[in-house]
């Protein structure tokens, strides 16, 4: 039995083809107990992922697949490693990295904001915004490993290394790389000194991981070309050695083999390159992608193979297939979805949130309706009850602080949308529509029937809408305070 832990959906933009549904559904129809979903640099589908495996009873795993830069003064070995490495610059390792629970979820949440964190300024960079940003460090990897699963690519290894010295150093490396394939085969007879000694620094690479993850760490094969049973015999050499063991994954990026075409299609609109152009997963006319030598596009062979079809591909090897049911086995995490979790807001002494916004209501009420209508009265009682029953009192109170802020500071801002049908965000200041006026229905805003969270919309001078910005991550800490983000998604023209 087989279950995939490398999987990218269409939230690899450009890079991957089919929807994390699809993905799931390929798994159901394969009758896989567990699926993975490890998306370039982002874990923008892991809840809708997540919550769509457990609706078809396969059990979800939530990765992610991060660049970890070994820098020049960082990289182990001996001073002629190092001397050999100058002027190279970093050389970064493409990790998978699967959550076990609900801190090593948490731990890849922050791990994928610090690579982003790292992005240069729009405009200042030309470049594609799923590659924008920067490769963690290892010191950043170690502070948050805990809960983490991590699957180590001995191709990745190879490629990074000797990508960057042929682009380098020309023929000479071309005689070590050739070197090193031998040696890569098993070939010790025909290896040169300065082969053994790029082939050995991986060891204490992968000994450095293997500190960090202890028995959470193996060595990812593939075998995606007829190349690549020279990775497996270097990756089982260095899994002896290092007492590491190897796992088969097949690097999805479409579900069905026909779909590479699409991949490639993609991936031509994503370099801006000829559909004829981009380039091939095959890297022997010496040309890559990127720095680390990643081809553009992946192999036909990338797609969601069945268990039968990767036990072919790896016929004397079955524990490597058995390992991803271990790792599938590891992986618990229970994500906690529907929970509201507002900030704590601070209120008088004695007051609860909901008191100090059912006298804040009221008092607006009486600056707003002059009398006291009773069915001013019932509305205001009503909606405060609904409020109650849902807990979203917080929610109101973070709402009515933010535009109270903007009219101390004279930033116009004004709620918009439905939130106009609430006759305590209009006593409150946040609207300024008279839902009875009107004749607005409050539950158009807010239904206990509907039980989710209301959206209340502002409108905010765009001249000083940063300035209003500022003050909510300093008022409430930028742990606290979240921008959305949306995608666009490409769809056939319409006629």
């Amino acid at each position: 039995m087989f279950v995939h832990l490398h999987c990218h959906s269409h939230y690899s933009f450009l890079r991957a083809v089919n929807s994390p549904q699809e993905i799931i559904a390929a798994a159901v129809q394969l009758q896989m107990p567990a699926v993975a979903l490890t998306d370039s640099n982002g874990m923008y589908a892991a809840v809708p992922f997540y919550q769509a495996a457990r609706a078809a009873k396969v059990k979800p795993i939530l990765g992610v697949v991060l660049d970890v830069e070994w820098g020049e003064g960082r990289l182990p070995g001996s001073e002629q490693i190092k001397r050999q490495f100058k002027g190279t610059g970093g050389q970064e390792v493409r990790l998978v990295l699967l959550a076990a629970d609900m801190q090593g979820y948490s731990n890849l949440c922050q791990l994928t904001t610090l690579r982003h964190l790292g992005a240069p300024q729009l405009g200042q960079k030309e470049t594609f915004a799923e590659d924008a940003g920067r490769a963690l460090t290892i010191a950043e990897l170690a502070a948050h490993s805990a809960g983490v699963l991590a699957l180590c690519p001995m191709e990745e290894m190879w490629r990074n290394k000797f990508a960057h010295l042929a682009a380098s150093e020309g023929e000479e490396i071309k005689a070590r790389n050739h070197a090193t394939s031998d040696f890569l085969a098993g070939d010790y007879a025909t290896g040169d000194r300065t082969a053994t000694v790029y082939t050995t620094d991986a060891y204490p690479t992968l000994a450095r991981l293997k500190t960090i993850f202890s028995d959470r760490l193996y060595i990812e094969v593939q075998h995606l070309s007829p190349g690549d049973g020279r990775f497996l015999r270097a990756a089982e050499r260095a899994g002896s050695a290092l007492g590491i063991p190897l796992v088969a994954t097949n690097h999805v990026h479409f579900v069905k083999p026909e779909e590479h075409l699409h991949h490639r299609a993609m991936n031509a609109i994503r370099t801006n390159t000829l559909l004829t152009t981009v380039e091939h997963s095959n890297t022997a006319n010496g040309k890559f992608a990127d720095k680390q030598g990643r081809p553009e596009i992946t192999s036909k062979e990338a797609w969601f193979k069945s268990s039968e079809e990767m036990q072919r591909l790896f016929p004397d090897h079955p524990e490597l297939l058995r390992n991803t049911l271990q790792i599938a086995e590891r992986c618990n995490l229970e994500l906690e979805l529907g929970k509201r979790i507002f900030p704590a807001f601070p209120v008088p002494q004695d007051e609860s949130p909901f008191s100090y916004l059912w006298k804040l209501s009221f008092a607006g009420a009486q600056k707003r309706y002059r009398p006291l209508r009773p069915e001013v009265l019932a509305r205001l009682t009503h909606e405060l009850e609904v409020i109650e029953k849902l807990s979203l009192a917080p929610y109101f109170l973070l709402v009515w602080d933010i535009v109270e802020e903007a009219n101390r500071r004279g930033i116009p801002a004004v709620a918009r949308g439905s939130a106009a049908s609430s006759m305590v965000a209009y006593c409150l200041g946040i609207s300024c529509v008279c839902p009875l006026r009107w004749n607005l229905y409050f539950e158009r805003f807010l239904n206990v029937q509907r039980g989710d969270c209301p959206d209340i919309d502002i409108d905010i001078c765009g001249a000083r809408r940063d300035e209003l910005l500022d003050y909510v991550y300093e008022r409430w800490g930028a742990e606290h305070v979240a921008m959305i983000g949306s995608f666009i998604t490409m769809h056939a023209r319409l006629a």
